[in-house]
């Protein structure tokens, strides 16, 4: 139970029951104190509450659902507008206007302080946990592709052919090589590294998140509906599109890739939403993770 308390027209709260209770033996809150929490319909006096007791018993008969944050939610997530006003503070505040002191509807309605988080606020994720993540599908996708790796390096190949001369003839070589692994090597590789594909397009679809994300506590949302975004612009755009035009540049000779990376987490840092640019092509956002995000009901 969350319980709010007033006084002088200024809201303070939320509150336990235990706390309040603790505060009214301790002279902190008094009776002429106003007092709401779920299932009142107005504001009322403690001292009416309490039959002008020190102690506060309610009678609860439906307590409200508890907020269940699943592994992938990020457990830091508060809203920016979820502060806790001490009782001392109450003392020499100025008063809000009569005008605002009217009876709550979900929280008090003439708080300044709302205690409650709007499902379409969003916290954006920062440069350096969507680094990590994205360094922690790298690390994983790496894992995966370890026994094709560890073949090919025993066959000694020669880097000057792997890293020189025309795309054409270092796929050529490449190629040579990666036909005299040994087929339960390639096959082993082939499950690993469809497996974790694999992995991460489920957790894409029905998360918003790729396994780093979900490790962080971030995902990625639509920047108009601050949900999953559709599975064109989630998966089409954001993921395979992306998946291409990386793998194409990783195959330049100067490594287009890490020069696309740089760019993106430097276009990230200076935008007030964080949005790289393919998060702009996509028109998506990476937040903190919340469970409002995944529920598609809510508007």
């Amino acid at each position: 139970m969350k319980i709010y308390l007033a006084r002088n027209g200024v809201q303070a709260g939320p509150y336990t029951l235990d706390e309040l209770n603790t505060m009214l033996a301790s002279g902190e809150v008094v009776l002429d104190d106003l007092a709401w929490h779920s299932g009142m319909a107005n504001w009322q006096r403690l001292g009416d509450l309490t039959g002008n007791q020190y102690r506060y018993s309610p009678q609860i008969t439906n307590q409200p659902r508890q907020e269940v944050r699943g592994f992938g939610d990020n457990v830091d997530f508060k809203s920016q507008k979820d502060q806790r006003v001490s009782v001392a503070e109450l003392y020499g505040r100025k008063p809000t206007e009569p005008s605002t002191m009217l009876p709550p509807k979900s929280t008090p309605a003439f708080s300044k302080v709302s205690a409650t988080t709007n499902a379409n606020e969003v916290v954006y994720a920062s440069i350096g946990s969507r680094f990590l993540a994205l360094a922690i599908n790298l690390v994983l996708f790496i894992i995966a592709f370890l026994p094709f790796l560890s073949a090919m390096v025993k066959l000694n190949p020669d880097q000057q052919k792997m890293t020189t001369g025309s795309f054409e003839s270092r796929m050529a070589y490449a190629q040579t090589l990666a036909e005299q692994i040994p087929s339960q090597v390639a096959m082993m590789t082939l499950m690993m590294v469809g497996g974790f594909l694999l992995i991460q397009l489920i957790l894409i679809v029905m998360r918003g998140q790729s396994f780093g994300k979900l490790v962080m506590g971030i995902r990625a949302v639509s920047q108009s509906t601050k949900k999953i975004p559709p599975f064109t612009s989630l998966v089409g755009v954001r993921t395979i599109l992306l998946v291409v035009i990386y793998w194409i540049a990783s195959a330049m000779p100067f490594n287009l890739a890490l020069v696309l990376v740089g760019v993106n987490y430097f276009m990230a840092s200076m935008n007030d939403k964080k949005q790289g640019w393919h998060d702009r092509i996509a028109n998506t956002i990476v937040v903190k993770a919340h469970p409002s995000q995944l529920d598609k009901t809510k508007k």
